[in-house]
This record gives C-alpha cells, structure tokens and sequence, in this order.
C-alpha cells in the first residue's frame, strides 16, 4: 500500500506542477480549462447550493454538502469504485487523478497569489483534500489488483482477494472520512470569513 500511495501522490504532484507551469506561460490550453472550472463552479449544482449556503451564513450546511460531495464522486466514485475492474479500473483511478492534479495545477495557483488569506485557504484545503484522494486514490488501484494477483493478498482465490481488499479499503477510507471532514470545514469556513470579513 505504501507504494500505492507514493505513487499516487506522485501522479498527482507531477500533473499538478504541469498545470501550474502551463498556466504560468499562459498557455491556451491551460488558461480555457481554467475559465471553464471557474465558470461551472459559479453556476453548476452542488456548487450553487454550497455558494448559496455559504452567503446565508449557513455554515454547516455547506461543509456537510461539501464533505458528501467530496466523499462520493471526489473519492469514491471517481478514484476507488473503478477498481472493481480489473486492471482497467487503475487505468481509469490513474486518468482521474492526472485530470485532477492538473486542474488544481491551473486553478490554484491563482487562489494561492490572492492575499495571505487566500494561500493559506487554498494550500490547507489541498493539503487536505489531495492527501484523502491519495488515499482513495490508492484503494483503486489496490482493489484493482486483488484479483490479478491474490497471492499478494496471502490467498489462491481470486474472489476472496477481492474481499479482502475490499476490507482493507474499509478501513483506509477512515483516513479518507476524516481528512475530507477537514478539508471541508478548513475550505467553507476559510470561504465564509472571504465573504464576510470579520
């Protein structure tokens, strides 16, 4: 797993500081990606409903739709379920996390610039939450390989390597649990003192 994890975080520094230097020279490609992120943050649901949460001062509200957000197509569906598919599924977890580490790459850097708030509001969120997709991230491919290769898993059986990853998964999805809970009260409330200062 140790392994996994290194690798999947190196996937995502990798495709994170392409993005950042692609927006950086101010390519095309970069730049359009970056509009289009900023455009459906402003006006697609769930981020609506957070915004909107946000500016009534719900705060609650909006770290819990971001958590569930996150927790349920940030990780699990987009970087851990396609793991059970068998080698493909680490194809599809290993796209997703070099699609996003290059999202963050051309959005960020910007929030990053904004003002001592803004760094810190962004560096701790992607701290956060890159490190549970890292997480999740590696359950994927951890999953993904059970049934290629069970004797990995201590066992002959192909299904019951399944299982088995499917367990340990479980229990690495606490780590995810909780470091997306702290992203996403470290972001909305970060957001909410930007939109009413104190």
């Amino acid at each position: 797993m140790r392994i996994l994890l290194l690798f999947v975080a190196l996937l995502y520094i990798g495709s994170y500081l392409a993005g950042w230097y692609l927006i950086s020279i101010s390519s095309p490609v970069a730049v359009e990606t970056a509009q289009a992120i900023s455009g459906s943050v402003l006006t697609e649901t769930p981020f609506t409903t957070i915004i909107q949460s946000l500016q009534r001062g719900e705060l609650v509200q909006a770290v819990l739709f971001t958590f569930l957000f996150n927790l349920a197509s940030g990780a699990f569906l987009t970087t851990t379920l396609p793991g059970i598919i068998p080698l493909v599924g680490a194809l599809g977890t290993i796209t997703i996390t070099l699609f996003r580490g290059f999202i963050i790459g051309v959005t960020y850097p910007e929030i990053l610039a904004s003002s001592a708030v803004g760094f810190a509001l962004g560096l701790g969120t992607m701290i956060l939450e890159l490190g549970a997709y890292v997480f999740s991230g590696a359950a994927g491919i951890y999953i993904t390989l059970a049934p290629v290769m069970p004797r990995r898993y201590g066992v002959q059986s192909r299904w019951r390597a399944f299982k088995i990853a499917w367990k340990d998964t479980a229990r690495i999805y606490v780590i995810v649990v909780i470091l997306l809970a702290l992203g996403a009260i470290w972001e909305m409330t970060g957001i909410l003192l930007v939109l009413r200062p104190i």
